[in-house]
């Protein structure tokens, strides 16, 4: 940092140089500069390179919203990493200064307070548009994709992207990521040779290494202590151990609630777990109980040959986006029910195994017999 006679602080930016080294092997090997790209130039190509590839950024990201509507203004690129962690990445045509800092901070804060089923529609209604692929179902296509619910997911990642930064934002950015934040800086520079354009990247500011939080164990211990917190531990996992008895499936446990999944074929032939029921609950209604069909899960219903009971549709309620809602208020409400949930369970398991038959005869190139 230098201070001028004024007493006004200014920063002494970085320069990043490269050379290409022609005949490494010969005893005067060519030693050539590079020229930098302006930074008109770069400001102008970095968004439009960054989203078509991606891995420029960080390893296994898909990018499902670039210039997505927030209270505080549009949040420049919004991914989801190979993990399912959500990254806020705040791109800056130019030096990246404190204000960028604040930015990026309103954008994660306002993630934050969206729930699940919020945050799913805030990105549906918002993808396919500058280039990103269309997602008509964002919480069903979060489920396919990393066989766990959205239900209290992470606090995203902050990443701040520009063509350099100041020394306060560094500063701060480091400030930060020591503490609850997980917060990276990353700048891009540019240079031409003979004709093509070379990016270097520069981590200038990485969030360290925490252990995983959303473990089996830990998630179950979350669990516990939110649903003894609501006096519903009792009633929740006496609904638990239903559906893990009816199903049949594999039971995940996160900090909101269980999720149960069974076995399917992906398009591809591999076998992957899909969720179709959830059972979670939430401090906005306490004492209640949500049992959630997934779209998955309507729909192998509609499958089966047997019909749903009739007390199905006087106590669930079907959503816009395909799912089945219902809630329970007690537990006496639950015992009234469980002849109906077992009845659900029946129908639903029928559906998956017709729906699992027809694909492994389709990938095996069979055909199941008509009354199948």
């Amino acid at each position: 940092m230098r201070t001028l006679s004024g007493g006004i602080s200014t920063s002494i930016m970085k320069t990043i140089k490269l050379w290409r080294v022609d005949n490494p092997t010969s005893t005067a090997p060519d030693v050539i500069a590079l020229t930098g790209v302006s930074k008109t130039e770069t400001e102008r190509l970095l968004e439009d390179i960054l989203v078509a590839n991606p891995a420029l950024l960080t390893d296994d990201l898909t990018v499902v919203g670039r210039q997505t509507e927030t209270p505080g203004g549009p949040l420049d690129l919004l991914g989801i990493d190979g993990d399912g962690k959500f990254a806020v990445f705040e791109l800056k045509r130019g030096t990246l200064t404190r204000e960028a800092v604040a930015q990026i901070i309103d954008y994660g804060s306002f993630l934050s307070t969206l729930n699940a089923e919020e945050l799913g529609t805030h990105i549906s209604q918002r993808s396919g548009n500058h280039g990103i692929d269309r997602i008509e179902d964002f919480f069903g296509w979060y489920q396919e994709q990393f066989a766990k619910p959205l239900e209290d997911y992470p606090r995203p990642r902050l990443v701040l992207v520009g063509l350099g930064a100041d020394e306060r934002t560094r500063r701060m950015v480091e400030y930060l990521s020591t503490g609850e934040f997980d917060v990276s800086l990353i700048t891009f520079h540019a240079f031409e040779s003979e004709g093509a354009l070379l990016l270097a990247r520069q981590v200038e500011v990485e969030a360290p290494t925490r252990p995983p939080s959303d473990t089996k164990e830990r998630n179950l211990e979350k669990l516990r202590e939110r649903a003894s917190k609501l006096g519903i531990s009792s009633f929740y996992f006496d609904v638990a151990r239903f559906f893990r008895e009816q199903l049949h499936g594999y039971e995940w446990p996160n900090p909101s609630g269980f999720s149960y999944y069974l076995p399917e074929l992906t398009e591809s032939g591999t076998q992957t777990n899909r969720a179709y029921i959830a059972l979670t609950f939430h401090e906005t209604k306490p004492g209640r109980v949500l049992i959630r069909l997934y779209e998955r899960a309507v729909a192998a219903a509609a499958m089966a040959s047997s019909d749903l009971p009739q007390c199905y549709h006087e106590i669930f309620e079907l959503k816009p986006n395909g799912t089945a809602e219902a809630w329970l208020k007690s537990a006496s409400q639950w015992q009234e029910a469980q002849g109906c949930m077992k009845a659900v369970c029946e129908v639903v398991s029928e559906g998956w195994k017709r729906r699992s038959d027809a694909a492994t005869a389709a990938a095996s190139g069979e055909s199941l017999p008509a009354d199948e």
